[in-house]
């Protein structure tokens, strides 16, 4: 097989294409949106508006997600990894989504639904068998992040084959929260233990661990704040919802001890964009309770804050620890970290129709510009052998490289 280390952990195709067609795919929007580039797709189709926010949630977010659960599966659920052909299948069919997106002028809709929506089922085929006795907390959250993406999806082409604006908004807004959730649960988890980690290495030892009460209602507040406002509740309604998610989040964010890790990127990192995500939440609130803000603005912090940040952060410990190497980012990837804060910071405060194409795409490019980053300094790793294991060194089985990731994901002890 072609490349044979590529196909050896989900990380590696997953991130690499991922970290590619991210840049490329904003890029592109940006582009189109200023004029400098005819449109994607043709006038009279009701795709070109929608390409930028279906990509963004259902192709590039899909490939880092799933392929860091890939990745978590064998040490967080005790299944087989995946690998080898099955593997280089299941990116095919990643693959294959996001070419009937660019060249659904020239296919048939249902035939680029077909394909674009086929990546989850066949994720569902190959891993469900596994599954089967893992930890029930364990199996509901990678159901909801899964029927989160699949019904989306799914809604998003109902609407655009039906013609119906509201259920390709509904589709897009219900494959963002399944971002937040995956984004809630997985970092919600993680932080606390690299925390830990970090400060005792620090000389500084802490225990934050889980407060597990805690930790389902920052969950549930999520479900149940897209299910509000997937389903049309009132502003007032979906206002209160978000403030009380921002509230819980921000209790959890307090908890983690933020301001005495900032010596350590690869954790501060995963912190900065749970805090871009606590602030989604507030601007959400504040929107929906009737402050002057643009509608756009809580997506923008999450997805270019929060999701940007703590997925950027993940998919570094991961490349780094998985291939061997020593979980200290280098320092163009922390400089990465910070372009991404500014991007979130550009596209928040100020609404699209109103900033200046100049700064659109100076906040683009700082978007873009840390997935280069990333890719200089990592693809390599992810298309060639991992190094050899030093003399006591940890095999590297647990997706985050700490030996509290696995226990926690399973409810026992949270302590590393």
């Amino acid at each position: 097989m072609l490349l044979p280390a590529l196909w050896r952990s989900p990380f590696r195709p997953f991130f690499l294409l991922g970290a590619l067609y991210g840049p490329i795919l904003l890029l592109s929007w940006i582009a189109v949106y200023t004029g400098q580039a005819p449109p994607l797709l043709p006038a009279g189709n009701s795709l070109p508006s929608l390409w930028h926010q279906h990509e963004i949630v259902f192709g590039f977010a899909t490939a880092i997600i799933f392929g860091f659960i890939l990745t978590a599966l064998p040490s967080w659920a005790g299944t087989r990894e995946l690998a080898g052909a099955r593997l280089a299948l299941l990116a095919l069919v990643w693959l294959a989504g996001r070419a009937a997106a660019v060249l659904s002028p020239a296919l048939p809709a249902p035939v680029v639904a077909l394909v674009d929506l086929a990546f989850l089922p066949l994720f569902a085929a190959l891993v469900g068998p596994g599954l089967h006795g893992v930890n029930r907390r364990f199996q509901l959250g990678l159901a909801v992040i899964t029927a989160g993406f699949f019904l989306g999806n799914l809604g998003y082409y109902l609407g655009v084959l039906l013609d119906t604006p509201r259920l390709w908004w509904q589709g897009l807004r219900l494959g963002l929260y399944a971002m937040i959730f995956h984004c809630s649960v997985t970092v919600g988890v993680l932080a606390p233990i690299f925390t830990e980690n970090a400060l005792r290495e620090h000389g500084r030892p802490a225990t934050i661990g889980h407060v597990i009460p805690l930790e389902w209602l920052s969950a549930v507040s999520i479900v149940a704040l897209a299910l509000l406002d997937v389903s049309g509740a009132g502003a007032p309604v979906i206002g209160i919802a978000a403030a009380l998610g921002c509230a819980l989040h921000s209790v959890r964010l307090y908890r983690w001890h933020s301001l005495r890790i900032t010596g350590t990127p690869i954790v501060w990192v995963l912190h900065l964009g749970y805090a871009w995500l606590v602030l989604a939440l507030l601007l959400l609130a504040l929107k929906s309770f009737g402050a002057d803000i643009a509608a756009q603005s809580w997506v923008h912090a999450f997805t270019v804050g929060g999701f940007g940040l703590m997925s950027l952060g993940l998919m570094t410990r991961v490349a780094l620890r998985h291939t061997g190497r020593h979980m200290h980012p280098a320092r163009p990837m922390v400089v990465g970290y910070l372009c991404l804060a500014a991007a979130a910071a550009v596209r928040t405060a100020v609404p699209s129709n109103t900033l200046r194409h100049e700064l659109l795409l100076l906040s683009a490019l700082l978007w873009a510009l840390p997935y280069v980053i990333y890719l200089a300094l990592y693809g390599r790793m992810l298309l060639l052998p991992s190094l050899p294991r030093e003399p006591g060194q940890s095999n590297g089985q647990p997706v985050a490289g700490d030996s509290a990731s696995s226990s926690a994901a399973n409810g026992r002890s949270t302590q590393p």
